[in-house]
């Protein structure tokens, strides 16, 4: 059962997520350091089913609530959220959810609003099978994805956009990636058992390792020593698309977390990697993840389009640039399901013109006969397909590489990747040459 510090961190969260004040990791990290670790794996639970099933939620609480909230009361709004979440999704015993929800109003000191939470989670309580049965009337309701998400995954998968949905309400497995350069899949796969820590092998790459129940990065063995990292196995397709060559002269455009920076320099010697991203603690990430990797680059914290024009006036040329643009990041949901909350159908609009700003600066940086990889977390083909088509339209030197491949879905250009229930996440890639 939620302690009472748990259900009142968590409506904190949700309030300041609602308010568009912040994403859910960011608010996790503020207000998680006083719970102790059971208590901060429930108070993550809860959020993130909070927001995974939110449309359902919100739908089922309303029902029961005959006149509308005032703004000032959000805080019981996420209340009875938390209450009804816990009636559908958490093995708890009816009775304790109810009873303690109530007296969570006391803590709230809005005492008025025990009545009123009491009458809606009981009233949910009783007609549960009624209610789980309507949950099914409207699409928006039933996959709990905004109505404008719905339509445009319709209409850019419209025999997927179902399955997309569904497996964006599963829980994401966690995926590593070995360290090749001082072990294999086979001699990581048996220090994993040896800790009783069980796994498969990934389906897309010959570095994946996909456990069967999530730990703490600091319980596998040798992470702190770089031997290997957190990646999902979509991600880090990326590199063996890219292939780097020894000696190369490689860009990172986008480059925070790190991942791919580390798995470029895993993989290879003697390569000159830069790093740009213009959030400077998300650049920390990268320098945090460079050193455990023992691995070394240049890192810049700088607008990517700012640092191309800077680099092209000093005629700074690379071998291959990986550009992993920003996103909506429709396609890690499942990983993020704050995103059906926080994204709005103006975002996608921002953001289609910037990837294709980002992607005239740095194609001229790129040598004669160098590879751009071009990707995102996105299933959305405004920003993946559509994009390739505009840029390659309009750059006279610029060839599209055929991705020949088993996985994902052959696109006009480039392939995409649906996300799969415990497997990889959706992510669209694309290879360009300079000719």
């Amino acid at each position: 059962m939620a302690s009472d510090s748990t259900r009142l961190t968590a409506i904190k969260i949700m309030q300041q997520l609602l308010l568009q004040k912040g994403s859910l990791s960011t608010l996790l990290d503020k207000y998680n350091p006083k719970e102790d670790s059971e208590n901060k794996a429930l108070l993550q639970a809860i959020c993130y089913g909070l927001c995974r099933h939110y449309e359902q939620l919100d739908f089922i609480s309303k029902k029961f609530i005959n006149k509308p909230l005032r703004k000032k009361d959000k805080d019981i709004h996420c209340l009875i959220l938390i209450g009804v979440y816990q009636l559908f999704f958490m093995r708890m015993p009816d009775y304790a959810i109810i009873n303690e929800s109530v007296a969570t109003c006391s803590q709230l000191k809005k005492v008025w609003a025990k009545k009123l939470v009491n009458a809606v989670l009981r009233s949910v309580q009783r007609e549960m099978d009624s209610l789980t049965a309507e949950l099914d009337t409207r699409p928006e309701i039933k996959y709990s994805h905004p109505a404008w998400l719905i339509s445009l995954l319709k209409k850019d998968w419209p025999e997927d956009y179902q399955s997309i949905m569904q497996n964006n309400n599963q829980q994401a497995p966690m995926t590593l990636r070995v360290n090749k350069a001082n072990n294999n899949i086979k001699q990581y796969q048996s220090s994993l058992e040896q800790a009783q820590i069980h796994s498969s092998a990934g389906h897309l790459t010959d570095t994946a390792l996909i456990l069967h129940e999530p730990v703490l990065v600091n319980d596998l063995p040798g992470f702190s020593d770089g031997i290997v990292s957190v990646q999902d196995e979509a991600s880090q397709l990326a590199i063996s698309l890219l292939n780097p060559m020894n000696n190369e002269i490689i860009l990172d455009a986008c480059a925070a977390p790190g991942g791919k920076s580390c798995a470029i320099l895993e993989r290879t010697s003697g390569v000159s990697l830069y790093a740009v991203d213009n959030d400077a603690l998300r650049l920390k990430r990268v320098e945090e993840n460079l050193e455990r990797t023992q691995t070394k680059a240049t890192l810049i914290h700088k607008d990517i389009i700012e640092q191309a024009n800077i680099w092209q006036r000093e005629n700074m040329l690379f071998d291959r640039i990986l550009l992993d643009v920003p996103c909506s990041a429709t396609g890690v949901i499942r990983r993020h399901p704050d995103i059906k909350l926080l994204r709005q159908p103006e975002d996608i609009n921002k953001l289609a013109p910037l990837q294709q700003d980002i992607l005239n600066a740095v194609w001229p940086l790129l040598k004669k006969g160098g590879i751009l990889l071009y990707s995102t977390c996105s299933v959305l083909k405004t920003e993946n397909s559509d994009q390739l088509l505009t840029f390659i339209s309009s750059t006279n030197d610029a060839q599209e590489v055929s991705i020949k491949a088993s996985w994902g879905v052959a696109c006009e250009y480039g392939r995409q990747l649906l996300p799969m229930s415990n497997s990889h996440d959706g992510f669209y890639y694309a290879l360009l040459q300079k000719c």
